[in-house]
């Protein structure tokens, strides 16, 4: 619910931003961010799911103390945030100018230096309560970082959108340090009141770096072809001779309102890849692998039921949505042939987990490597096919999507012995069938788009509880 919560406020987040800034100021906001990230997750090294996982662990088998647990990370957290931020520093300038060719990135991303340590320290936190299955107060403390993000946009900007696009994005960035900080107080409040169990153990900093740096390794690819991909992107299609505005406008098109569109239903995937982590971590040390099928189960309907409906509302109603959502009718073109696709995605970041709560970390490494110099290499090969062009961007995400999470799954199943559950299947594909034809009846009617979406999802989750996929004991067990 928290996860539902938190993703309406990320869209309200995104819908104010966008209003603001149009799509011109969009175009730097969304051009900071894979650089952001790039910098982000090298200085925490993944260390939420990892010190989830150490203090599931341990509360099992006693073999390091929590409190003990939470200063070897913030020690760890301390030292890569200072070496990031003095790299991030003497690089900056050269990387704007150089590689992202826009001076006007400058600013904005050098404010954001802040935000290095603040998620680190945030990181360590809810790790924690995550280890200790309190996912109360990191479900409270995402919420308020998300709320905090809204006020201060909506309050800064307010006063401040006619000092320039460039000022405006500067503080839309701010906005993120804000909302961290916010949430790292509330947390840092409830730590120091709680006091996290304390008995003499070993250091634990040696298990820290084990599972982090490997996990890290698997993430940092990610985020490194994220970065590359603006670059290379650019760079080939200016070779091609396309104009450098049009290139900036496509991206920002792309991954703006596109992606996020077709990927909107993740707020459901994106909480349970975090709070699956010591349910199966604790029973894989059991070795019970009824539970973690049990686990996977529920994974695989938490993750596919809220998917299917917003991708039969987005089928029906794509330009409706986009413009709600983002004010504009650009990208829609994608939605209505792909959206049924991106359901594999919802299944990827949660199956990622569970890998590597198995301690599958290296196999998560290489499937994450290949397919992200896949991703790399398709851009180009795309960019210089004419009928695609300008859209290579978005096939290469595709393409390498579907096959990425069709891999992670596989290898999953096989390393849990999972069985699929044909019957669940066969019960999901009538479900949506049927939902889809009786939208087509329910249009018949001429009522707006929404009163139709409300009375779509009471027909699709009707018909889910009617075929016995979701119930109340279900839910909460």
């Amino acid at each position: 619910m928290s996860g539902f919560i938190i993703k309406i406020l990320g869209l309200l987040n995104k819908i104010i931003i966008t209003r603001y800034l149009g799509t011109e100021g969009m175009s730097l906001y969304i051009l900071s961010f894979p650089t952001l990230l790039l910098f982000l997750n090298i200085s925490t090294l993944n260390i939420n799911n990892c010190i989830s996982k150490i203090v599931s662990e341990s509360l099992i088998s006693k073999e390091f103390s929590p409190k003990q647990i939470i200063y070897s990370g913030l020690k760890i957290i301390c030292i890569s945030s200072l070496i990031t931020i003095i790299i991030f520093s003497l690089s900056l300038k050269p990387l704007v100018t150089l590689l992202l060719k826009n001076q006007q990135l400058f600013f904005p991303l050098l404010t954001t230096i802040i935000l290095i340590p603040i998620t680190g320290i945030n990181d360590v936190l809810k790790g924690y309560y995550n280890g200790i299955k309190n996912i109360y107060k990191t479900s409270i403390a995402n919420l308020l970082e998300q709320f905090s993000r809204i006020c201060f946009v909506i309050i800064v900007l307010s006063f401040t959108i006619d000092k320039g696009l460039i000022f405006a994005t500067t503080l839309s960035l701010i906005a993120l340090s804000f909302g961290e900080l916010l949430s790292l107080m509330y947390l840092i409040i409830h730590i120091k009141k709680e006091k996290p169990l304390a008995f003499p153990s070993k250091d634990p900093t040696k298990k820290i770096l084990s599972i982090a740096i490997p996990s890290t390794s698997s993430k940092l690819i990610g985020n490194i072809t994220y970065f590359l991909e603006p670059i290379i992107y650019t760079n080939v299609l200016m070779y091609l001779n396309y104009n450098y505005d049009v290139i900036q406008l496509n991206y920002t098109i792309i991954n703006a309102y596109t992606i996020p569109l077709l990927t909107s239903a993740s707020f459901i995937s994106i909480a349970l890849a975090t709070t699956i982590i010591p349910n199966i971590s604790e029973n894989y040390a059991k070795q019970n692998f009824t539970t973690i099928n049990y686990y996977i189960k529920k994974t695989l309907l938490f993750s596919l039921i809220p998917g299917i409906l917003i991708s039969i509302l987005f089928f029906t109603y794509p330009n409706e949505y986009m413009n709600l959502i983002y004010n504009t009718s650009e990208g829609t073109s994608f939605i209505k042939p792909f959206v049924f696709f991106f359901l594999l995605y919802y299944l990827q970041m949660p199956f990622s987990s569970i890998l590597h709560s198995i301690e599958k970390n290296k196999i998560q490494f290489i499937i994450s490597t290949f397919f992200s110099v896949l991703r790399i290499i398709l851009i180009i090969i795309f960019s210089f096919i004419s009928n695609i062009g300008l859209n290579s961007i978005f096939y290469a995400i595709l393409i390498t999507m579907i096959l990425h999470s069709l891999v992670i799954i596989y290898v999953v199943f096989k390393y849990t012995k999972y069985k699929l559950n044909i019957k669940n299947l066969v019960k999901i594909l009538l479900i949506t069938i049927i939902t889809i034809n009786m939208n087509y009846i329910i249009n018949f009617l001429n009522l707006n788009y929404l009163i139709n979406s409300i009375l779509i999802t009471i027909i699709f989750l009707g018909l889910c509880y009617c075929f016995n996929l979701i119930n109340i004991n279900f839910i909460k067990n």
